[in-house]
Order: structure tokens, then C-alpha cells, then sequence
């Protein structure tokens, strides 16, 4: 099985702030918005998603990874 798509829940963690965010990333409670995920989609219960193809055979399914 090969890689196909990641679909992840947070475009960034904790850790790893980007530059450009970490002074609105500091301001947190009601009303502001989770800036490591602007489109607000979240996979299961905040996951990564991945899916896999064979690169034999194209018809058989394409497994799903839940991390």
C-alpha cells in the first residue's frame, strides 16, 4: 500500500505555532476563533485521516488509517 491523502483535523499544534499566529494564538476563550483549524472541520474526534491505494491493482479498495 502507497500513501494516496492525509486529511488533518489541526493545520498546526501547541508546539509548533507558526510566527504569524503566535500573538493571536495567546488570546484564548469565548469568541475567538481555534486558528490551527480555520476551515473548522474536524476528522472523528481530532484525528488524522489517511487512506492508502494498491499500486498493483487500482480496483481494490482504499484502506483508511485513523491516527
Amino acid at each position: 500500500m502507497e500513501p494516496l491523502l492525509t486529511i488533518a483535523t489541526d493545520e498546526w499544534d501547541a508546539s509548533r505555532i507558526p510566527y504569524e499566529n503566535q500573538a493571536a494564538a495567546s488570546s484564548t476563550g469565548y469568541g475567538y476563533p481555534d486558528l490551527s483549524n480555520p476551515a473548522a472541520v474536524q476528522i472523528g474526534r481530532g484525528y488524522n485521516q489517511q487512506l492508502y491505494l494498491c499500486p498493483v491493482a487500482p480496483e481494490h479498495p482504499h484502506p483508511e488509517l485513523m491516527q
